[in-house]
Order: C-alpha cells, then structure tokens, then sequence
C-alpha cells in the first residue's frame, strides 16, 4: 500500500520552488489597491526598482517599489500578488524614518491583531500575510496624504530547465502605466554560456560579460512596459552539481542538482471512457482557457476512441452531458466548453462520486473553494490540471494524492510536457544512499523526479565531500547519482531553500502539520498560512507586543527589556464583570415601571384659539437626560419628535460624548422614574438555566410575561427599499434577465453592490438557484476577504440558508478569531441550525477570552447584547444548553416586547441605529432613554457593531427602525457596507417571531434608511 501511495504521488511535489520561467505565466504584477473600486488612481507606483541574482539555478529577486498617495487624506493600501508554485516571500521591508527597515516573522492572527491595534495610532506598522492560495497581501499604513511609502519584497525560486536544456527566469513587469523611475539590475553570477533575454521591457538589455560574470542594467525615466522579463539560462552538459553552507554546530545544509536520462516509461492505460470536472467560477474566467485546451488536443489525439462525461462545478455539481469522441475529433466537447459560462463561487464538498461515469477523472480548477470545503470524494483516479497563477497549488496536490492521481501546473510547463506528465508513470526519488551522514532531506523519499530534479536537506557530517541520489521506480534502483558538494561563501542562503522545501512538502496535509510549519516559518523569516513578517515603527512597540525586532535594533531592544522600562500590552483577559455589571443594569431597567397615564390637556394662557383638545396616552414618568453631546441632544419629553442635527461632515469625535456609556446612561435614566407598583423581587437566577415554562406561566422570581396570550400582538414589516440602480432598471425591462445581468457584469465586476443588488432581483423575482450563485459570486472577487464574506454570510441567514451560512461565516471566524463579532456570527447561525449547546459555548466564550486594549475599548458595550442572546438561548432551550456552565450572575429572565440589532461589516466605520416610537421621540446614541422605556446599548464608532434597542413593553402603535451611516473613520477609501437588521417580537417568549433584512449603505448617497416597523 505505501508503494502504491509513493508512486502516485503528485508530478511536482518534489521541487517546492521550481518554476519553469519561459512558459510566460500570466502572474500580476504587485499593484497597490485602494478599498475602493471608485478611486483606482488614489495610489501610483513612482519608482521601481529590481535586482535579480541567479548563482546556477538559484535566482533571487528583490522588488524596491514606492507608491505615492494622490488624495488629500492618509490611507492604508493593500499590495496583493500571486506567487509562482512553491514559491514564499522571504523578506519584507517598509520604510521607517526615510530607511528601509527588514519585518520579523510573528503568528499571523497576532499580526493582524498587532496591526491594527498600532493603527488606530496613525504609526507606521506594515504587514505581510499569506492569504488562500499562493497568493500574498502586504497591508501599509499610512500612505501620507500627497506623500510616498516605499516597500520592499524579496524570494527565492529554484529554477528548472526544459526540453531544449536551458533553465528560465521570469519575471512580470507588464505594469501598462508610466512609471517615473524604473531601474533593473541582473547579475548572472559563474555562468559558462551567456546568457540571453527572451522578453525584456524595451530591448535595449543586453549582458556584459567579465570573468564568467554577467551584468545588464536598465535605467528610465517616465517608462512605460508592456513586456516582462524573461532570461533563458543555457546549462552545461554536466549539470550535477551541489553547494554546502556550514552551520554554528558543524552540520550543514546543502542543495544537489542532478540530472539524469530518463529511460522510456510506462504509458499510463486511459481506457474507453473519461470524467472531465470543469469549474465554472467566477474566478475560473483567469484561467489559461487556451492552454488547458492545447492539453486537450495532445490528450485527444493520443486517446482517440473515448467516451467523455462533462460535469460543471460552481457552487453545485452536475453532469452537462455525455460526449463520444471518435477518431479524437473532440470538436463538438470543445465548442461546448468554449460557450461555458462563469459565475458564482466554488464548493468542492458538493464533488461526489456516481454523478460522472470515466475510468479517470480530469479536474480542471484553480484550489480554491470558496463557498465550501476544499475536499472532494471520488471513487477514481483524480488528475487535477490548473492554468491560474492564483491557485492554490497544495490543495490541489492533496486532491491528486488522495485520489492515487498527478497535479499538473499548466503555468509552469507546456501542453505538451503537461501531457507527458499525466500520461507517465514517473521514476521515484528514492533517498540517498549515504543515510546516516545526511537526514531531514527534501523531496521526500518516494517523490516523483523528472530528468532535471534537485534535493536539499541537513548533512552531519561537516567532511562530507558528496552525496548519492537514488532513483528508481518503487521497486527497484535504476540509478546512482553522485553530486559533489562544495562550500559556498553565502552569496545565497540554502536553509530557506531547504525550509522552503519542507513548508511545501507538509503544506500537502496542512492540518496535521500546521504547528510545524508555523515554527520553520518563524525561525527562517518565511511566510506561510499562519505565519507572518511585520514591520513596526517604535522600538516600544516591538517590546508592548513581545515581538522580537530585526537586528538592527536588537541590542537596544534586550537593554530596555532588562531595565523594564516599557510596559508591555496588558491583555483584556475577559468580560465577565463587566457582562455581570451590565446584567444588573438590565434587570434594573427592566424592574422598572414605565406605565403609561392619561394625560389631559391644559390650558393654552397665551390667548391663542387652539380649537378641541383631545386627552391623549402619554408617559407620566420623568427622565434623567443622558449627558449633553456636542451635537443637540433629543428631548425625552414625548410631544415632540427627536430631530438630529447633523453636518455634512460629521466625524466619529463629534460623537464621543454621548458615545461613551449609553447603556450606563439608559439605565440612570430607568432608576430616576418615579415608580409604581414595583415588585422588589431579584430576578438573578442561583443556577445555571432558567425554566422557560415558568417564565412564560409568569413563575420565576415574581416576573409576569410581557406580552400575555389574547394582549396586543407585534407585527414587523420590512418595508420595500427603493432600487434605483441603472443596471437594476435594465433587468426589470429585460425578457431574460439572467443574460442581461451577464452582459452587465463587465462594467461592474469588481463592485460587491452589483452582486449583491442583482442577487437580490432573482431571490424576489423566485429564482433562489439564481439568487445564491450570483450571491456567492462575492467569494470569488477578492481572496480572503471578511468584510466581503461578512456580506454574504447575512444574506444568507436573510434567506433561511443556514447550512451555506454556517460555512461562510466559519471561514470569517477562522480569518478574523481576534473579533467578538466573528464568534457572534458564527454562534448566531450555529443557533439557527439547532446547534445550540455549540452556539452558548461561542457566545459566553466571548465573554472568557482575551482582547488588545484597542478592541477592547473598539467593542466596549458588546456584553448587553450577549447577555441578551446568552439568556435568550438558556431559557428557550434549556435541554439543549442545561450543560454549558454560565456564571449564575449572568443569567436572568429578560423578555422583551420589542428587539432590534444591527451588525455591519466594515471596520472603523459608525452605523447608528434608530427607533422612533409612536409618540415622535426617537431613541438613537443621543437619546439613549426614551420616556417608554425604550433603551439602546453603546454606540459603535469604529467596529462592526452590533448596536441594540430594547422595548419591554410595547404601546400601541408604529414603531419606525432605521439605520444611518454616520461616519467612517477608515483608512481606504470606504465604499458602502453591508448592514444586517435583526428584528424581534416578544424577544425570550414563547410567541419569540424574527425578521432579517439586509441592505447596503453608502455614505455619499444615503443617511437614514428605513429598515423595518413595528406595528402593535
């Protein structure tokens, strides 16, 4: 069985940094983005400067580029790039004080964390992180205001040779956009050939040769390229060669390059019928579609006689139709596949067995399954074949594995060789024959090699003057290889090549690895999934964060550490009393009598003709008003109705006032009404659950039930929000609006309202299979994005999908763990999938773990909230949840008439909340008592909410809910965010009714919206 495991191995796990440079990927160049499609010029690359040194097949590449902020306001930028396979950034550098300063590896949840904490400072912290695939992110703050930041990236990449016996390099520098200064530098360091540009900016490079050295430069001004940059290497007729580099204990790392002819293989048997998945995807319009089809053509034309199944793959997985291709005539499957059409997401966990019938299955797709997990089930021989430079090349190496199939990178070789590879049963690397002189080598031993292959590891032996290769085909040695070693003088570092290497050989089975590879990314500066590099502008804050600095600064860093001079970053370690605080202050406002009164008119002494008074139900108890902000504060007095004075420019500070403690504010204002009738009895519970049953019969400690059966019953109504979208008017005059949507798309396919407004058209027109594959479409746009799944995730608990829910909010909480709002999330949808002792373990495991003082203070208030849901959970489902241990303190029985929230999905951005009552006065971050009782929590300015009212006891009447857009105190340029509008009836009853709505708001267009009435 290991064997038969070892020999299907996939075709390239061996080289964690090969890459086949003359195949010209179509890689992006790193570009700056400005969060905000509006505002593409907000960021210009000035100066680009590039070095590449190649020491054999060794190459490496650092990019030097400065950016320059063309607004009138400071910004955070996000350079994104893709990477070639196996390939990592291992060095990073921001500019600090006009010098360039080298990033340290930190955990990468803890590099968010530390960046966006210093942030909020408006200091200078850089941050580089990997994000799905093999694409990474660097997030810079700030881009001053007319200024410049300049911006460093450097990487490694073992070079492999092809056919006509030459390695490659490549490099992407098609930026189409001038550029002020551009300089490149190349150095090809002990080279016997000359080497020779076959793609290069603007043909005025050429090599100058001196003692077996090459050198050619390039320097313009206001230069514009439309080319890349490719160098073809041509190699000796010995390629075998290797290099030591010693360590401080005497052992040594070494890379072998051996090269060795192939002896005719075994041709892998295709049989009379094959399966080919094909993904759809939005993100699958990147693809190399004319390249996959070249692969097509060799595979047809060998296998000319076959029977084909064509299966889709997007967000769901089904069979299109069956294809007989006779006399490798496959013109009728390729003009079919040319029509495809791509749209939504992926969800690979959809991919079962019995759907397509081949003896092989063909899976052609990038990795990245966005919409669901990454694992497919299939009861054949899988080849996954990818054409995109964004892939996510290690899952699609682990599908290959599992299913005793290859992995074949169309980016990184030709059709032809692509072929080759699937259509061969390889020679094995089979390990060294000096075994015990040399350990922790790479490729693993049973990894397939092709004819040009190289091995790295640890040698004990500080003599050792060569290594053996061995090379067979699982069950015998065919050849030996020798490769002597020799000392090299650190020109270039072979412990990242090794460590490289070995990051890409467990990356295949990340999950059982992850530890180990977070550890060999920290200690060599290396990015991974869950290991980042930083840069930090204090010294103090590397010491506050426990973050070990660059070298530079490490002397003055131990000296501060050992005079204790600095104070390190005292953690939130946890919620509870304040959550306990806040309980109190709920059962008080709730305790409290706000009955209503008749109120009779009285006489007009001004002399002026009024006409019929008419008594009228009014409030007969008086309020303490919260403290004066500095923007008008809302009389409590019902009679008239709550205005907010607003400018047109209005800032998070002009709120601070009477954002600080709401909640304290509403509940003073509770404990000054004169009260009637109120039973003293204490509502905190001794144990752990409350009995929903007692409460709704009015049992428990003396607390009658808001809403008794047969009294005024609630209704919500949400009402119709206005869409006055062009593109929106198109669909509603179109005869298909599914094509119109698709013609439409161009024009808008980077801006998430259009996704999320047309999704919206086909869910109220009926069409939900339409509605969720344009919905998930918002997966495909940007990799990793929260604040875009965020989105996704509330329209989807809008529309009862609870099970798509619960992933997508899954993947937010495993980005983004540091907030209390991705575990609310996620608790909330685990809640509406009946999973309710997981979904009491999320929520009062927010109130347990521990915060930076930032988004402690960012989130200060998020406790009311919960111990509205924790409660809600306990009493409405004790069974279920009567294991979870809550803190008594915690627990009381809270129900409610009325219940409304808001979460938002952008960071840094101020959404208020606002309910008006049926007497005018209106309860908002101002006005956080109403005379009614109404009670809204703190305000959020600069999180994601959520934002609460509630209303013990309703009055008859309407209700009016709205949100507003307020402020963001971002440093992109913000777009418009997404806000879910959670509304309750008889919150915590048993006649407990919800609605869910959620719509997009932007602050250039629209303040207040309404979302939603209450009607009683």
């Amino acid at each position: 069985m290991k064997k038969t495991i070892l020999a299907l191995l996939t075709l390239l796990v061996f080289s964690n940094v090969d890459t086949k440079s003359q195949i010209k990927p179509t890689r992006e160049v790193p570009s700056l983005k400005i969060k905000n499609e509006q505002h593409l010029d907000a960021a210009k690359l000035v100066d680009l400067k590039v070095a590449v040194s190649i020491f054999g097949n060794i190459a490496k590449t650092s990019i030097t580029m400065t950016f320059e902020n063309t607004t009138n306001r400071d910004l955070e930028g996000e350079l994104t790039f893709p990477m070639p396979e196996g390939v990592s950034v291992s060095g990073y550098a921001l500019d600090i004080n006009g010098k360039l300063r080298q990033a340290v590896p930190v955990d990468k949840n803890k590099g968010t964390e530390v960046f966006e904490s210093i942030e909020t400072r408006r200091v200078d912290p850089g941050l580089l992180e990997k994000v799905e695939g093999n694409n990474f992110r660097s997030r810079i703050y700030p881009l001053p205001s007319k200024g410049q930041r300049t911006v460093q990236i450097s990487y490694s990449e073992n070079l492999t040779p092809e056919s006509d016996q030459a390695l490659y390099y490549y490099l992407p520098l098609n930026y189409n956009s001038i550029i002020e200064n551009v300089e490149l530098n190349i150095n090809v360091y002990q080279g016997n050939k000359k080497p020779s540009f076959t793609e290069q900016p603007d043909g005025s490079l050429a090599f100058a040769e001196q003692n077996h050295n090459y050198a050619a430069t390039l320097h313009k001004q206001q230069f514009k390229s439309s080319k890349n940059l490719a160098i073809k290497l041509p190699l000796n007729e010995n390629a075998v060669s290797g290099l030591k580099q010693f360590n401080q204990d005497g052992s040594f790392y070494f890379l072998a390059n051996a090269k060795m002819e192939i002896p005719k293989q075994t041709q892998k048997k295709w049989g009379n019928s094959l399966a080919i998945i094909w993904d759809r995807s939005l993100s699958s319009k990147n693809r190399d579609l004319d390249k996959e089809f070249s692969l097509l053509d060799q595979f047809f034309n060998e296998n000319q006689n076959i029977s084909v199944d064509l299966g889709y793959l997007d967000i769901r997985f089904s069979k299109a139709r069956t294809f007989q291709i006779n006399n490798g005539n496959w013109t009728e499957l390729k003009d079919y596949l040319k029509q495809t059409v791509y749209d939504g997401g992926t969800d690979y966990s959809q991919v079962k067995s019995g759907v397509l019938h081949g003896a092989n299955y063909l899976f052609f797709s990038d990795g990245l399954s966005t919409f669901g997990q990454g694992k497919i089930v299939l009861d054949k021989p899988t080849y996954c074949i990818t054409s995109s430079t964004a892939s996510d090349y290690a899952n699609l190496k682990q599908i290959a594995q599992t299913h005793f199939g290859k992995m074949v990178n169309l980016t990184a070789t030709t059709a032809n060789q692509a072929y080759n590879a699937l259509n061969t049963i390889d020679l094995l690397f089979l390990g060294v024959k000096e075994q015990y002189a040399f350990t922790e080598i790479y490729p693993e031993k049973g990894s397939p090699i092709q004819s040009y292959f190289s091995v790295s590891g640890l040698g004990k032996n500080s003599d050792a003057k060569e290594i053996t290769l061995l090379v067979g085909d699982g069950t015998q040695i065919i050849k030996e290889i020798k490769v002597p070693l020799k000392s090299d003088n650190g020109e270039i570092d072979l412990q990242q090549i090794w460590a490289q290497k070995k990051i890409n050989t467990l990356d295949i089975q990340y999950d059982d690895h992850r530890d180990e590879i977070e550890a060999i990314g920290k200690q060599f500066g290396i990015v991974t999934r869950n290991t980042s590099l930083i840069v930090l502008e204090n010294l103090e804050d590397y010491i506050r964060y426990a973050i070990t600095p660059p070298a530079e600064l490490l002397p003055e860093f131990n000296r501060l550490i050992k005079e204790e001079r600095i104070e390190k970053e005292e953690r939130v370690a946890d919620l509870l009393t304040q959550a306990q605080n806040i309980t109190e202050q709920l059962q008080s406002w709730w305790n409290t009598d706000f009955q209503q009164k008749t109120k009779y008119p009285q006489r007009d002494r001004s002399g002026r003709s009024t006409g019929t008074a008419i008594a009228q139900d009014a409030p007969t108890v008086n309020i303490a008003v919260p403290p004066t902000p500095s923007r008008p504060v809302a009389s409590p007095v019902a009679t008239p109705p709550v205005v907010e004075a607003r400018s047109s420019v209005g800032t998070s500070e002009d709120k601070s006032m009477s954002a600080v403690a709401n909640s304290g504010a509403a509940t003073e204002a509770a404990s000054k009404v004169m009260l009637e009738g109120i039973s003293s009895n204490d509502a905190l519970q001794e144990t752990a659950t409350v009995d929903a049953v007692q409460a709704l019969e009015g049992r428990v400690a003396g607390v009658q039930p808001t809403s008794p059966l047969g009294s005024t019953t609630g209704k919500i109504s949400i009402p119709e929000i206005k869409e006055d979208n062009a593109y929106l008017k198109e669909l509603n005059q179109s005869k298909d609006p599914y094509r119109s949507y698709l013609q439409l798309r161009d024009q808008y396919m980077g801006t998430p309202t259009f996704y999320f407004d047309v999704a919206n058209f086909f869910f109220k027109k009926g069409d939900r299979q339409k509605a969720l594959l344009i919905l998930s479409a918002l997966a495909d746009l940007q990799i990793e994005n929260a604040d875009l799944y965020k989105t996704i995730s509330y329209k989807l608990r809008e529309w009862g999908d609870v099970d798509n829910a619960l992933y997508i909010a899954g993947k937010v909480l495993k980005w983004r763990p540091m907030d209390p709002q991705s575990h609310r999330d996620y608790a909330l949808v685990l809640q509406d999938k009946g999973r309710y002792k997981e979904a009491l373990d999320e929520l009062y495991g927010i109130l347990t773990q521990s915060y930076s003082p930032e988004a402690a203070n960012r989130d200060d208030g998020i406790e009311e909230i919960l111990v509205m849901e924790i409660n809600n959970l306990i009493k409405l489902q004790k069974n279920a949840t009567a294991k979870v241990a809550v803190e008594k303190k915690l627990i009381a029985d809270l129900p409610v008439d009325m219940r409304v929230v808001i979460n938002w999905n952008s960071q840094n951005t101020d959404i208020d909340l606002w309910v008006t009552d049926p007497n005018g006065e209106k309860c908002f971050y101002s006005n956080p008592a109403t005379a009614i009782g109404g009670r809204l929590s703190n305000d959020f300015t600069g999180g994601y909410g959520p934002e609460q009212f509630l209303l013990k006891k309703a009055l008859k009447g309407k209700y009016k809910i709205e949100v507003d857009f307020y402020n963001d105190s971002s440093l992109t340029l913000a777009g418009p965010a997404a806000v879910l509008a959670e509304i309750y009836t008889y919150y915590s009853t048993g006649r407990q009714e919800r609605k869910l709505t959620t719509i997009y708001l932007d602050r250039d267009q629209e303040r207040n919206v309404l979302v939603g009435e209450f009607t009683f």
